[in-house]
């Protein structure tokens, strides 16, 4: 019993749903994902386990700079810029700048002055075990200024919003009075914005060899990749779970990032069971989780046994260890867990 009302306690806590972002990050223990392949019917190998292993791997070192290696020159000569732009912002803070430069609007027509207009984030991480937290970072809504000459692009000038109330007053001034180009320049979606992130973070990533699997900002679900095996996507999801109920919630809203992250990655129908569940259990639930939550992860394993099934293990320490069966299917595109049944 007491391992169901642990199980419930993680995943069935208070349903609020208020939706506060915040910038700045969050810590965490170093982890090291170590993969699993075994061979299937196909003639590929697929990664069926992912375990978390106690010995560390912080191989991410922030004095790396990003470098863009794609083979787009414009957005070579940009985003060089944002990170030489991004030292002065934040040098020396233990974060990696990665440019995330999200483009609206290309004016190609004079060589001596091409605009490129958009909103040229900067978000600064640190990285724990195989997710990059976010710790800094900066809007910058306005134009990039090039000239091309004989195909060598360079960055004459740029442009960027004032700050406070004149804000959207000056960014529709640099956008030579078009309203509309300055709304869309505030107005990509969540979607938009996440996938644009994951691209760059990819980028740099690749460069670096490190392994990645998402991205955090305090307070948020991970946004984790979906081209990532499902094991690791659900390894990552419980491991982002416990994370937010080890951690001092020093701003009291534990479970309002609970919820968030329940919404993001769960059914509604399966939070209602869930929610069910935890309130048919009673006041027997509140556990002091934290105590458990290092060796959780410790033993934590996800396996896959096929078609969208999969069985996540750890051991508290009991006479057996805790079984989980979770369903992981697609919604919009993304991984979604929609149902979860327990041993």
């Amino acid at each position: 019993m007491k391992k169901l009302l642990l199980v419930l306690l993680v995943l069935g806590m208070m349903t609020s749903c208020a939706k506060n972002a915040s910038n700045v990050a969050d810590s965490s223990s170093d982890t090291k994902v170590v993969e699993t392949t075994k061979a299937d019917n196909s003639k590929n190998e697929v990664e069926k386990s992912v375990n978390r292993m106690t010995e560390r791997e912080f191989a991410f070192n922030p004095d790396v700079k990003f470098v863009y290696t794609e083979d787009d020159d414009y957005m070579k000569a940009i985003t060089d810029d944002m990170v030489l732009m991004s030292e002065d912002l934040f040098g020396n803070q233990g974060a990696v700048e990665i440019p995330t430069p999200y483009i609206v609007k290309k004016d190609l027509d004079d060589k001596n002055d091409i605009k490129f207009y958009g909103n040229f984030w900067i978000y600064g991480y640190e990285m724990y075990g195989t997710v990059f937290n976010t710790k800094n970072g900066s809007s910058n809504p306005g134009c990039y200024h090039l000239k091309d000459e004989d195909g060598k692009i360079t960055v004459v000038s740029k442009e960027f919003a004032e700050d406070g109330s004149k804000n959207w007053e000056s960014l529709v001034k640099i956008c030579g009075g078009d309203e509309s180009l300055a709304k869309k320049i505030y107005g990509s979606t969540n979607d938009e914005s996440e996938k644009l992130r994951i691209e760059y973070a990819k980028m740099y990533a690749k460069e670096n060899k490190l392994k990645f699997s998402g991205i955090k900002d305090y307070g948020w679900p991970v946004i984790l990749l979906d081209d990532i095996s499902d094991a690791e996507f659900l390894y990552n999801f419980y491991n982002a779970y416990f994370y937010e109920i080890r951690q001092d919630d020093v701003l009291n809203d534990m479970p309002q990032r609970l919820e968030n992250l329940k919404n993001k990655y769960m059914t509604n129908d399966l939070i209602a069971k869930i929610d069910e569940m935890t309130m048919d259990a009673g006041a027997d639930m509140i556990i002091n989780a934290q105590d458990v939550t290092e060796s959780m992860l410790d033993t934590l394993q996800v396996d896959d046994e096929g078609n969208g099934k999969l069985k996540v293990t750890y051991d508290l320490g009991s006479e057996s260890a805790t079984e989980i069966f979770v369903k992981l299917s697609k919604k919009n595109g993304k991984k979604i867990i929609t149902d979860i049944s327990y041993k």
